[in-house]
């Protein structure tokens, strides 16, 4: 953008003189680079667009009243400043919509009984199906999906190789997929 026309923004400049060429200059060059920046770091075009006129302003109003040396420098300190005060912003307002969550309880209604007894139900079926394994074969399969242990984890916590590992594991998974499609 060689050219700024205040006509075709005219809240991006308000009513500050940025006829000077040095301004043209630092807008035409740096703008793009801060577009990146806030697209990147919020992952949106419009908001990107938006804090880099916001960017922009703030640096054409401080610029007559400080000596900047550095303008790349300087619009790179007052875009990361933005984002702070964004993050700021949309933590209060997150916090002040927020409930804690003792505040959110209530005693549960018929459709949360219905969901209650639901879930009792799968579990119940989930208990049958694991107790179905033998005592090895789900200690492996609790042990990885579960505990979060990775096989070659479990192979030197149970004195087994991998191997065994993995053919627990395709015993397990085999028969919990045979008995979830009979349920």
């Amino acid at each position: 953008m060689a050219n700024i026309d205040p006509a075709a923004d005219p809240l991006a400049f308000e009513d500050i003189d940025v006829s000077d060429a040095a301004m043209e200059e630092i807008y035409r060059t740096e703008a793009p680079w801060l577009v990146r920046f806030f697209r990147r770091e919020l992952g949106n075009a419009a908001d990107a667009q938006d804090m880099t006129q916001e960017t922009m302003l703030r640096y054409v109003r401080a610029v007559p009243t400080i000596r900047v040396t550095t303008p790349q420098a300087y619009l790179r300190r007052i875009a990361r400043n933005l984002l702070r005060d964004r993050s700021e912003h949309s933590a209060t307002k997150l916090a002040q919509a927020s409930l804690p969550l003792l505040e959110g309880l209530d005693l549960p209604g018929p459709e949360d009984q219905h969901r209650e007894l639901a879930s009792r139900q799968e579990l119940a079926a989930w208990e049958e199906i694991l107790a179905q394994l033998n005592p090895r074969t789900l200690e492996v399969f609790l042990l990885s999906r579960f505990d979060g242990y990775t096989y070659k984890e479990i192979a030197t916590r149970l004195g087994i190789s991998t191997f065994s590992v993995n053919k627990h594991m395709v015993k397990a998974i085999a028969h919990i997929d045979r008995n979830r499609r009979d349920t």
